[in-house]
């Protein structure tokens, strides 16, 4: 008598439910990597123009001179030759330049762009947040002609009337004739979500990062 030898394996309809489970998976997991991914490029892009502006900060003690910041709205190349969102114009030429000195400069994923101050959410509960108490009008925001940051000998920021070259103040004149402190305010956006960061200077130097919350319409301070 032959005895059949017993089979081992999967049916087919068993590797289809697998299969199938598997693709049920995916499509859960997907949209929760997508927007992990998301943030942490728009997480990424704050930090890395918040070290951009301390690295600023830095150079302008060492140097015992004022050093300005370039961040142009719109896509790397907005400003000229510039393919970088932002960058220390270390050689005073106000665009991106290698020689005689290497400007600090960073380069955000595409997707993230910086904005004008303008199209930001709630940039009023912002203020009130990085300068509590302190009304508006008494603190000047971004009153560089080129609206970014700039940073003098004593590692504070001011204002600049004529860069590159001139002098740079810690204080902005008023149309009353006032001399007000001045900060910074930078907003970026990531264009395929929406989401929001903000890194701002307040008048003694302190540099923050700051989150929108959509749900609840405030911004949240990051450090």
């Amino acid at each position: 008598m032959i005895k059949k030898r017993r089979q081992f394996g999967f049916s087919l309809l068993e590797l289809m439910i697998v299969v199938s489970i598997g693709l049920v998976l995916m499509a859960m997991v997907t949209p929760l990597v997508t927007t992990a991914l998301n943030m942490y490029r728009l997480r990424g892009a704050g930090g890395e123009y918040a070290n951009l502006l301390q690295t600023a900060r830095i150079r302008a003690v060492t140097a015992d001179r004022y050093y300005p910041v370039y961040a142009p709205p719109g896509l790397p190349g907005a400003a000229g030759a510039n393919t970088f969102n932002a960058f220390v114009d270390l050689n005073g030429t106000a665009s991106y330049a290698m020689l005689p000195l290497g400007d600090p400069a960073v380069s955000f994923n595409a997707a993230i762009v910086i904005q004008p101050q303008g199209n930001a959410p709630n940039t009023v509960n912002l203020y009130t947040q990085f300068l509590p108490g302190i009304a508006v009008g008494a603190v000047q925001i971004n009153p560089n002609p080129w609206g970014g940051p700039a940073f003098g000998p004593r590692g504070l920021p001011c204002y600049a009337a004529a860069p590159p070259g001139g002098t740079c103040t810690y204080t902005f004149p008023t149309a009353g004739g006032a001399q007000v402190p001045v900060a910074f305010e930078t907003f970026m956006q990531n264009t395929r979500t929406g989401m929001w960061e903000a890194v701002t200077v307040n008048p003694s130097g302190r540099v923050i990062e700051w989150h929108y919350n959509v749900g609840t319409g405030t911004w949240q301070a990051l450090n």
